[in-house]
């Protein structure tokens, strides 16, 4: 199965300012679902808390990985990705889908002066997903399978109907109504991808992933909470308006 890679991004230079005078971030946020997910592979198991508000607007999200570090992430309704650094108390904010969208672009055009040729393009035609119409519960709510076929074998994805929504998670930080109607209008071009699916679908959370009998991700509950997150006392660096060639050139002027 192909890995979803995410690029993260660290920069030493940052606009400083209190949390207060931050639009992008309340000083206070409500949160009323929370989520554990846990993902299984060979050198052991890493758990996600994520908290949701039910119109998504928010989504706090606590990985714990497994050796032991725990990071805590931030999505907000300005589609920015927020790093919480709760050791030293600050909040850097960042355009994740930009930045990540013109890493991917570098990246490609470095390998390709490497190799001197254009690189070759994914043959999506590895891949299918089929919808079997199968059913089950999943902490309380109904999932769906979907069948996801490529090189490497047959796996099943299972996608819950929640009460909430969690497009968020799936999209960087980016996603709202207008970014699911732009994806909805080119279907056609997500109909392989799995990843797509809970954008594609209203309220639709990856809940499980099973294969060869194991599970690779599965959900260990859904429930409701009224846990809140403060940004008093956090210093922001508020990174969401610059573009990655900036915060590399701010980082190399600060050195």
């Amino acid at each position: 199965m192909k890995q979803v890679i995410f690029i993260a991004v660290s920069c030493l230079l940052a606009t400083t300012i209190t949390a207060q005078d931050n639009a992008a971030l309340p000083a206070t946020i409500n949160f009323e679902r929370e989520v554990v997910q846990q993902t299984n592979g060979e050198d052991g198991e890493a758990a996600t808390t994520y908290y949701f508000t039910i119109n998504g607007d928010y989504v706090l999200a606590k990985r714990k990985e497994k050796d032991g570090e725990e990071k805590t992430f931030l999505y907000n309704k300005e589609g920015k990705m927020c790093m919480i650094d709760e050791k030293h108390k600050t909040i850097t904010i960042m355009n994740m889908p930009r930045v990540v969208g013109e890493g991917a672009t570098m990246g490609k055009e470095i390998a390709e002066k490497i190799k001197k040729k254009p690189l070759e393009k994914d043959d999506k035609e590895n891949m299918t997903v089929t919808k079997t119409g199968k059913t089950k519960m999943i902490c309380g709510y109904t999932a769906y399978e979907y069948e996801i076929k490529n090189e490497g074998g047959t796996s099943s994805w299972w996608y819950a109907k929640v009460d909430f929504n969690p497009i968020k998670i799936y999209t960087m930080g980016a996603g709202n109504s207008a970014t699911a109607a732009k994806i909805q209008n080119k279907e056609a071009d997500f109909k392989n991808n799995p990843m797509a699916i809970p954008v594609l679908n209203q309220n639709y959370l990856w809940a499980e992933v099973e294969m060869a009998g194991k599970k690779g991700m599965e959900t260990k509950s859904i429930t409701k909470t009224s846990f809140s997150f403060s940004t008093a006392g956090y210093t922001i660096k508020d990174m969401g308006k610059m573009g990655l060639k900036e915060m590399i050139r701010s980082k190399m002027g600060d050195q």
